[in-house]
């Protein structure tokens, strides 16, 4: 992976430091700013689009969930929220607002650094303490494409890709689980993604929400 570079946003100095002790000698990754507040990440994106924001969801004056949007409106950076507010509504609000990635502050180190360089190859990341309710979002979905005679029909294999999916297992990680290579992984995601008329898997997490698939 080429240097990428971050854009640290949350307004507690421990949790910034904590980041970027966590960060300091990955070479694939160079923090450009650690700020506080909304106001100021605004006033960087103006000049300077990083690759990554990792933004906390509470801060002093503009919700993260409402900074998802701004960021997505003003450059393609991908957007990993790390927060501690991991409920139900927040999680929804995130995906719907376009994150690329939701982690909890619980989580290892080696987790922050495998979502941000999932974010960053495209594929959305939910944490390993909130893939229950995910799995339960696809699979609600899948449950109601085999049993609505009016929407598209998904497959056997299609479904258990979706379920994996649901895991935050990434193509390579379910190909060896299914014994198939990773392009077949995506082409059958892409196929799913057809037949709901969607562009991507953060559009499928989207889809359950907006269609109250989602459940606890």
């Amino acid at each position: 992976m080429d240097e990428k570079t971050i854009i640290i946003v949350d307004d507690h100095r421990i949790v910034i430091d904590g980041l970027r002790a966590i960060l300091l000698g990955k070479p694939n990754f160079k923090i450009l700013h650690e700020l506080s507040s909304g106001k100021e990440l605004i006033q960087v994106l103006n000049i300077q689009a990083p690759d990554l924001v990792i933004l906390d969801v509470m801060l002093p004056d503009i919700s993260g969930l409402e900074l998802i949007s701004i960021v997505k409106s003003r450059t393609n950076s991908k957007v990993l929220m790390l927060t501690a507010n991991t409920d139900e509504d927040t999680v929804c609000t995130a995906v719907q607002n376009g994150a690329d990635g939701f982690l909890d502050k619980n989580s290892s180190a080696e987790e922050l650094i495998y979502a941000m360089e999932v974010v960053l190859d495209g594929e959305p990341y939910l944490g390993m303490n909130i893939s229950t309710l995910i799995h339960k979002s696809y699979s609600k979905i899948v449950n109601e494409l085999r049993n609505d005679a009016n929407k598209p029909k998904i497959s056997d294999r299609e479904a258990e890709v979706i379920k994996l999916l649901a895991t935050g297992l990434s193509f390579k990680e379910i190909a060896i689980r299914l014994n198939i290579s990773p392009r077949t992984v995506e082409s059958h995601k892409n196929n799913i993604l057809l037949k709901l008329d969607l562009k991507n898997t953060v559009d499928l997490l989207k889809y359950a929400f907006k269609h109250k698939l989602v459940e606890l």
